[in-house]
């Protein structure tokens, strides 16, 4: 840019009015806002950063123009820049999809996630002087990392494939999509360099080098060769089945796992189309290119877990085995991975079981078949998933190892030499989609990604954990390691439809309170021994208990199996503090706030508990209302020794299950309001399950409430929709819907906020919104950078449950006008 276009942007940026020492960039001309970064990045010198350290600027442009004229690492730039840079980034996925008012709301939370307490409190202040209605006390920070790099948008449905490679101009990334698309992205600038077009979903795609030039190869309903450096097609050759997966090496020879037989394919022999190798056997999952010496030839793998090899190019059979266990028994392979090994190749197999076999991949010699206890004993508690679904071969300092990732979150790795286990830890709180090994500064680092949204590095010798690459709002599927000029990076792809890239240098920073490994499901504000605790739940074995003022984590309630719980109650009176769970294996549990043991337990039930309610039984005891996944509601009465009895028994029906509970003490006695996933939403009597009256709504009924409006009682039912219904909870009529959110409803609270009677709504558009009860208006919307999963209300303070966070809000000191009220509507 010449000196003359650096000071018209300079005399532009200086007509924008001021407030105070501030620019007022949210009266900017919306080119300005939209372009400013661009113009800035392109002037060069100092004006970029200058731009970049305003935080009013980054409240109000255009995310995807700030984010292009980003390093995708922060560290270039120094200081303030960089901090404020990290907040910017750790929710720049959800700043491109709400407006100015929102961003200024989840910046503030962000900052403060990230523990820089002065950048929050000047985001929650207006350029007026006004500040945001609710500021955050305290939140976790469980699913921020300030290891992040650029986040790249584009893909409209889930990624399929991942590969990282090098091209002329730098570091890229290919990405396979149910969009129909392949798209090529610049990993040093975080921007599309190309958009393959297909005639069908991509479902995987790989590189090589073939003559000099990069080649990037696509299978759907046909194989598509491209140029990576240009995204130009060279050639497409049908297939005759659907590619699942293909791999090629780099002689140009692919081999193709398809829904009927394997293919192969010579990549420098374009007239030849791909050809079936029928003897191996149909329906392929897997399959891998290996080579041994001279000799070039491919493993195949399918559903009937036939191990097959075959010579490349042509086909011919080499042998033909099923791996079996305990001697007759088919062990169906859920993985598979290759490496040269001394100058063999040796294949890896995952299985259902839970075990791994080690083969020689040229001859179909066992090296090692790899068990680990619950396997070699038999024992597989009910419920829980063992089998193996990532798994890779890689050198340490002792020879070489075998590392499986299993659907329940463990890691286990072996010793390929002797067949020892080595080393088992829950590395995930989900399943290990995807493990790969690199060096980070002469070290050798795992990084395993996992469906509960995350990215862990691992010291691979000593299994220490070094960083948790947190930041994806979905399960990660796919990470792959690279170099961006010196740095070690990994790129990761998630359900969340985005492409990420990651600073493997970091380590990984203290452990924060409250921290959830998996979404959180339920959450209570409950006042015990006269402090006030926030209870959680997020289906893993823990209940915790955190402290409302500081969010540290005080206690801990555990299935004594170690099994997911999905929900969880508490209940006080001056004497006692009882807190109840249920889970996916049916169980019901009963702690005494100050023992750590179960006071009481049921056994499994017929079906997973989804949702409860605990409440005093008269001078009786307790009772505890379970909803369960088959659509039964049952009560349980500690202390009598008596199994749960069926208030109301399963429904039909895939979708009956029950998905939302609520319990209250009427004139009418005790009342239970129960919502469903196929839309029913029943209020029964609770001594007798006699049912007050049923309504069917269109879609999942997510959340539900009894509450009063002007003294009469009343119920809320909010449902995926987005619309709340209010209703007499006498005769079910409706008194008014609450229109507003744009997502499902998943909680409803009612409460008294100040001095008015509310009811509190936090859905899946990443809200929570605050209504007058008596003429439903609306009086507050706090945005968070999640879907919001359950909120609660108590003595003035508001806690919200959004994706893996728990964050605390109280009312700001400052009244809010109404002009603000408004500001900030999507």
């Amino acid at each position: 840019m010449s000196r003359d276009e650096e000071a018209v942007f300079r005399r532009l940026l200086s007509s924008l009015p001021r407030s105070g020492a501030g620019r007022r960039w949210d009266l900017a001309d919306p080119y300005l806002r939209r372009h400013a970064a661009e113009h800035a990045a392109r002037v060069g010198g100092d004006l970029l950063g200058e731009l970049l350290s305003d935080g009013e600027y980054l409240v109000n442009a255009d995310p995807r123009s700030v984010t292009s004229a980003l390093s995708p690492f922060r560290d270039v730039y120094g200081g303030f820049i960089q901090q404020l840079l990290d907040v910017y980034c750790a929710s720049v996925s959800w700043h491109q999809r709400v407006d100015p008012g929102a961003r200024r709301q989840i910046l503030a939370l962000d900052a403060l996630r990230l523990g820089h307490r002065d950048l929050a409190a000047s985001m929650e202040r207006l350029p007026d002087g006004r500040v945001l209605p609710w500021h955050c006390v305290w939140s976790s920070a469980t699913n921020v990392s300030p290891s992040a790099g650029a986040t790249m948008t584009g893909h409209s449905e889930a990624i399929t494939a991942l590969t990282v490679t090098e091209v002329a101009g730098g570091l890229v990334a290919a990405t396979g999509s149910k969009d129909r698309t392949a798209r090529i992205w610049d990993l040093t600038t975080g921007r599309t360099r190309h958009v393959l077009l297909h005639g069908s979903p991509v479902t995987s795609l790989a590189s090589t080098l073939l003559d000099g030039r990069p080649i990037l190869v696509t299978g759907s309903d046909r194989i598509t060769r491209w140029d990576l450096s240009t995204g130009h097609p060279l050639g497409s050759v049908s297939v005759g089945s659907p590619v699942r997966q293909l791999a090629l090496d780099d002689s140009g020879l692919i081999a193709m796992a398809t829904e009927t037989f394997p293919y192969v394919a010579d990549l420098r022999a374009e007239s030849e189309p791909p050809r079936p190798v029928r003897a191996t056997g149909q329906r392929v999952r897997f399959v891998a290119v290996c080579r041994e010496g001279s000799s070039r030839f491919a493993l195949a793998v399918t559903e009937g877990s036939y191990v097959s090899a075959f010579a490349l190019p042509g086909g011919e059979l080499r042998y033909r085995n099923v791996l079996r266990r305990n001697g007759d028994t088919a062990d169906r392979i859920t993985a598979l991975a290759t490496q040269d090994i001394n100058g063999q190749c040796v294949a890896l197999v995952g299985h259902e079981s839970g075990a791994c076999t080690a083969f020689h991949a040229h001859s179909g010699l066992l090296v090692h078949s790899l068990l680990h206890p619950a396997v070699t004993e038999g024992r597989r508690p009910r419920g829980v998933r063992n089998e193996v679904d990532s798994i890779e071969i890689h050198p340490s300092a002792h020879g070489w190892r075998a590392v499986a990732g299993h659907r329940d979150g463990m890691l286990r790795t072996w010793d390929l030499g002797s067949g020892g286990l080595l080393r088992e830890e829950r590395a995930h709180a989900g399943s290990v989609t995807d493990l790969v090994t690199t060096t980070v500064d002469g070290r050798r680092v795992l990084l395993t990604a996992s469906e509960d949204d995350t990215v862990r590095s691992w010291d691979a010798e000593t299994g220490e954990l070094r960083d948790v690459l947190a930041g994806h709002t979905s399960g990660v599927t796919r990470v792959a390691p690279a170099l961006s000029g010196t740095r070690p990076v990994g790129v990761t792809v998630s359900k969340d439809r985005t492409v990420r890239t990651w600073d493997l240098r970091n380590r990984r920073p203290a452990r924060l309170p409250g921290e959830h490994p998996n979404w959180v499901r339920t959450l209570g504000l409950h006042r015990i021994d006269g402090r006030l605790y926030a209870v959680t739940s997020c289906r893993d074995a823990s209940i915790r208990v955190l402290d409302a003022d500081t969010g540290e984590t005080v206690r801990e309630f555990t299935d004594p199996d170690g099994q997911p719980l999905q929900a969880a109650d508490v209940l006080t009176d001056s004497r006692f503090t009882w807190i109840t769970a249920g889970g996916e294996q049916g169980r019901l549990h009963l702690w005494e706030y100050g023992t750590p043991e179960p006071r009481e337990s049921t056994g499994p039930g017929p079906s997973a508990v989804t949702a409860l309610a605990i409440l005093a039984r008269g001078r009786l005891g307790l009772q505890v209302v379970a909803g369960r996944n088959d659509g039964a509601l049952a009560v349980w009465y500690p202390g009598t020794g008596e199994e749960p009895r069926l208030l109301a028994p399963p429904r039909r029906g895939r979708d009956a299950g029950v998905s939302a509970l609520a319990v209250a003490t009427t004139a009418r006695g005790t009342v239970l309001l129960s919502g469903a996933y196929d839309g029913t939403c029943r209020t029964l009597l609770l001594r007798d399950g006699r049912q007050l009256h049923s309504h069917r709504y269109g879609t999942p009924v997510k959340a539900v409430a009894i509450g009063s409006v002007a003294g009469e009682p009343v119920t809320a039912a909010g449902d995926d929709s987005g619309r709340i219904t209010l209703r007499r909870l006498d005769d079910g009529t409706v008194l008014r819907t609450l229109p507003g959110h744009t997502g499902p409803v998943r909680s409803l609270a009612f409460s008294r906020v100040g001095h008015v009677n509310a009811l509190i709504s936090g859905s899946s558009d990443g809200t929570v919104r605050i209504w007058e009860t008596s003429t439903g208006t609306p009086l507050h919307r706090i945005d968070l950078p999640d879907y919001v999963q359950t909120v609660a209300h108590a003595d003035g303070v508001l806690a919200i449950g959004y994706g893996r966070e728990v964050s605390v809000f109280a009312p700001s000191n400052q009244p809010t006008s109404p002009e603000y009220r408004a500001e900030g509507s999507r």
